[in-house]
Order: structure tokens, then sequence, then C-alpha cells
């Protein structure tokens, strides 16, 4: 639940667009989700609609926020993006995937742990949530809904840690990996894996929720762990299968045959 918040008289526009950043900075207002109604807004912090239009003008131009004609304010991409761009123009160029995994393992290790200390009652009915849509996910063999909520699932952990600077990390980690690991998220999913993956997503969920921070970072960094080892192993295979395929193409147009004849020439 987010915190009330009251406003004084000096720069009431400024102060208002500052509480409304903090809570789309928590992801209370997600990217692309509209904000309450101006009379809404003037309701709860007890302010005319005027103050009310200033502050979404400040946010409007902070790139916070885009506008709807007649239909309201939206919090922008762009939000996100600021953190991502210059990771995204980096990893556009090279394969970063193994560098991303083991950042994003010392960082989910660390999440989780605090995640354990600090959680509350309404980010484990989150986190239940959301390993139940994985589950339902999986009995449908929808691989794409799988990788949502097993996003979801990871970006719960993060906020449960209650820091926003964290919340915002966590999610454009969970981008990027998510780009360079599209192909593979059948082979993440198969019912081999899933096994071992419900396994650990539970065992974090524990921890956080007995409030063992040790357990939960243990977790958590096991998790990852398997993640790398299973998308390398893909990638290894995707290589040998690559070359097996060039070596049929040439067995087909009788290169090999060719070459035998030739003595080797």
């Amino acid at each position: 639940m987010q915190k009330e918040k009251t406003v004084g008289r000096q720069c009431v526009g400024t102060q208002i667009a500052d509480i409304l950043e903090e809570r789309i900075l928590q992801n209370i207002y997600p990217v692309g989700r509209k904000l309450p109604p101006e009379r809404q807004l003037a309701e709860e912090f007890g302010v005319s609609r005027q103050s009310v239009r200033a502050a979404l003008r400040i946010l409007s131009a902070r790139g916070m926020l885009y506008a709807r004609q007649g239909d309201g304010h939206y919090v922008s991409a762009r939000v996100s993006q600021a953190l991502q761009l210059g990771w995204e123009e980096v990893a556009g160029r090279h394969d970063m995937a193994d560098e991303v995994l083991d950042f994003r393992r010392s960082v989910e290790g660390l999440l989780a742990g605090l995640a354990a200390q600090r959680r509350t009652e309404a980010d484990l009915q989150r986190l239940r949530y959301w390993l139940a849509e994985l589950e339902s996910a999986y009995g449908q063999h929808d691989s794409e809904r799988q990788a949502a909520a097993d996003a979801a699932f990871h970006q719960v952990v993060a906020e449960s840690a209650h820091n926003v600077m964290f919340t915002r990390l966590s999610e454009s980690l969970l981008r990027l990996l998510k780009g360079h690991t599209r192909r593979n998220l059948a082979n993440m999913f198969a019912a081999d894996r899933y096994a071992q993956l419900s396994e650990q997503h539970e065992a974090i969920f524990r921890a956080i929720e007995r409030q063992d921070a040790s357990a939960a970072q243990r977790a958590a960094e096991a998790h990852l762990d398997y993640v790398r080892r299973s998308l390398h192993d893909d990638a290894e295979r995707a290589a040998r299968e690559a070359v097996s395929a060039a070596l049929a193409e040439n067995d087909v147009q009788g290169v090999f045959v060719e070459t035998v004849a030739g003595g080797g020439k």
C-alpha cells in the first residue's frame, strides 16, 4: 500500500510531482499505467486541480509521463529506458548474456536476502501469485507466458527489498537478459528443467517467507547458477548443430566425395 503524503502551500505542483515520481520509481505506477484522474489526485492531496495539472506538466517535462488527448496521463517507457539504454548500446554490439547473468547472480542474491529481512505479507501474496501463474503457464505449455511469470516473480523479489534503486536495476537487468535469451525460452522451460526451476523458485520463496536472509541469498544464487549453466549448454548444443548442418550440406553438394576422390587436394 502506498504511503499517504500531504503537501504544504509552497511549490505545491513540485511537491505533488515529487510524490508521484516516487510512486512511479517504486512501480506503484508502472510503465504504461494510466495515472488516476486529476479530480481524484486533487482530492487525495487536498489541492486544486490546477495544482495537479502543474505537477503533471512537471513530470511530462521530466520524461516520466506522456498525455493522450482526452484520455489522461500515462507513465512513459523512458522511465525504464533511462537506465537501460546505456547497457543496450554496448550489448547490441556484443554478446553479453554471460556477463549479465554473472552480474545478476550477485545482485539477485543480495536482493533475496534483503527481501527476506524486509518483506511484508502483501509481498508474500504477490510472490505466491506469480508462482501459481508459472505453474498454470507450464500446464498450458505456454513458454512465453512462463517467461513473463518468471520475470515477474524475480521482479517482485526485488521490489520486496523495498529500495527504489534496486527495483529499477532489477527491471533493467531482466529486460536486457530477456533480449539475449529469447531464442532459448522453449528450452529453459522444457519439462526436464521446469521441475528444477520450480524447486528453486519455491526455495527462494520459502526462505523469504521465514525471513532467513542467508538461505534466501543462497537459493537465489544457486538458481542463477543453474540458469547460467543451462543457457551455456544450450549455446554449445546450438554451435554443434550448426557445424553438423554445415557438414550435412557439404554431403548433399558432394564436397566430401569430391575431396576423397581427389586425394585430399
